[in-house]
């Protein structure tokens, strides 16, 4: 591999060098879209800058499908969801994403032993599972899905390749194994130390020398290869996959913070060393660890996990979601019943925000609002929120400043004030607008009536009125049936989502 002297040399002020370690970032050439991300090679936030805004390539660690998917696989899925709403809707990256899906693999292997059946069957279960949650949870699936047992030859086809450039040796055991030691860079992503590791082991040369192709005990499942019957390793999946599908460089790479280490450091290094460069990842996207409390990882090793089709039957996906986009995607975020109260409160406020509007622009509120000092608090959040996009996406500093806009807004509108401030519809409406633009960046659509039909927003029109006019008579009778009547109508509605809220003699209706 190529010495850091040389890399120096070679690219002068783009390469960026880690002052506590030998390892170093090389800076893209491109264009510099205006955001930064957290670098875990340089430990600091880096400039996002990409080689073609019309081919943004992406591509995500999918699960290896042997179980039911858990709130800590959601987390990741959502975080990362979220992040490539920013780049395609905010940014306007063509971003093309692309996910593995590892159906082969020891663990697929003991559980279809165990439940007495073919591991094909274990692996097109829950990988239905696995997609299946991912639409209740609102998230994009990938433009490209790759299985692993689909592309064996191009992994055999990548490991050979290895194997003749000396970078990788069939061991005592039959497996083949990479070579750590004849790639100069191995630990930049999580900063190992080679010289205070035990190289010793009896199959291979070093201890963190790691399978790329596993010889098949007896009765498992195989391939034929050079080295015999076997299957893939874990790390050279994504490398082989990715590689092939993506090329030699890739924009971004992401996966749960528990990957970094072995899995893409050991992907970072063996396609370096395949296609002969420094740099095969140009950012590395890292999500937090959900944690039970107390502060502990929630894993299936551990015992402590929580479904996802279980978590929806006890609150909806916007509500998890929320809460995702409340913690900076690169932390562990605490699961908890506090947490999604918390976000339960911000996701209702929001929606009772929009009812208050649509009341506004009907006329059945009557708040004074100050134009003047809205539109500036508007333009001034619009600045706040694009800063805090830029830096490391953060979503929870966006979140904060739209609080602070829905809370003046509808002071605003509920407030009248003896003054000749006017009534003012358009500044309403801009506000409005632009926090359903930004709502809905993150995966939240709130503007329901948007996507219904004509018809049935006109029936639901139809109903509202007509419930308007008994309402009235009630009132005016001061008739206590008429009026328990009407109200069994709003709370009827509601259960299907519709919810009715009267202002004096007039009613409206919302999603």
């Amino acid at each position: 591999m190529v010495s850091l002297k040389k890399l120096f040399l070679k690219y002068g002020n783009h390469v960026i060098q880690n002052t506590r370690t030998k390892h170093c970032w090389i800076i893209p050439k491109g264009l510099d879209i205006g955001a930064k991300v957290y670098n875990c090679v340089t430990k600091r936030k880096e400039p996002v800058i990409i080689r073609n805004k019309q081919l943004v390539t992406w591509y995500t660690c999918g699960p290896t499908v042997y179980d039911s998917s858990h709130m800590g696989h959601a987390s990741c899925y959502v975080k990362i969801d979220i992040i490539q709403n920013i780049l395609k809707n905010y940014f306007n990256c063509n971003l093309v994403t692309v996910m593995n899906i590892t159906d082969i693999d020891d663990k697929i292997i003991k559980k279809a032993n165990d439940s007495k059946c073919a591991y094909k069957e274990i692996a097109e279960k829950y990988e239905k599972e696995f997609w299946d949650d991912l639409k209740d949870l609102g998230i994009n699936k990938p433009n490209i899905v790759l299985r692993v047992t689909n592309h064996i030859s191009l992994i055999i086809d990548f490991v050979k390749k290895l194997e003749e450039n000396g970078q990788a040796y069939k061991g005592s055991d039959n497996s083949v194994y990479f070579s750590v030691e004849k790639f100069q860079h191995y630990g930049k992503l999580h900063n190992i130390s080679l010289s205070s590791t035990d190289q010793e082991s009896n199959v291979k040369k070093s201890n963190l020398d790691f399978a790329l192709w596993k010889n098949s005990k007896e009765g498992e499942p195989f391939w034929n290869s050079p080295w015999g019957k076997g299957r893939p390793g874990w790390h050279i999946e994504c490398s082989a996959l990715a590689s092939h599908f993506l090329g030699k460089s890739i924009d971004f790479h992401a996966g749960g913070i528990d990957l970094r280490f072995p899995h893409h450091e050991n992907e970072e290094a063996q396609s370096c060393a395949l296609h002969k460069t420094c740099q095969w990842v140009n950012y590395w996207l890292h999500t937090g660890h959900l944690n039970v409390c107390p502060s502990e990882k929630m894993s299936k090793s551990l015992g402590n996990t929580i479904l996802i089709r279980d978590m929806l039957k006890k609150t909806s996906a916007d509500i998890f979601r929320m809460a995702c986009i409340m913690s900076p995607y690169q932390n562990h975020m605490e699961y908890s019943s506090e947490l999604l109260i918390t976000a339960e409160n911000i996701y209702n406020t929001y929606k009772n925000f929009f009812v208050s509007c649509d009341a506004y622009e009907k006329g059945y509120l009557k708040g004074t609002v100050n134009s003047d000092i809205l539109n500036e608090l508007l333009c001034q959040s619009v600045a706040k929120v694009h800063i805090a996009l830029c830096d490391n996406f953060d979503t929870p500093s966006v979140i904060k400043i739209l609080n602070e806009l829905v809370s003046v807004t509808n002071a605003m509108m509920h407030t009248t004030a003896s003054s000749d401030i006017s009534y003012s519809l358009t500044s309403v409406c801009a506000v409005k607008n632009y926090l359903l633009n930004i709502l809905n960046l993150f995966g939240l659509n709130f503007d329901m009536k948007s996507t219904m039909s004509e018809h049935f927003t006109e029936v639901l029109d139809i109903l509202n009125n007509f419930r308007q006019d008994v309402r009235t008579i009630g009132l005016s009778e001061k008739n206590s049936n008429i009026l328990k009547l009407c109200d069994n109508v709003r709370d009827g509605i509601k259960k299907h989502g519709v919810i009715i809220k009267d202002h004096g003699k007039i009613s409206s209706w919302s999603v």
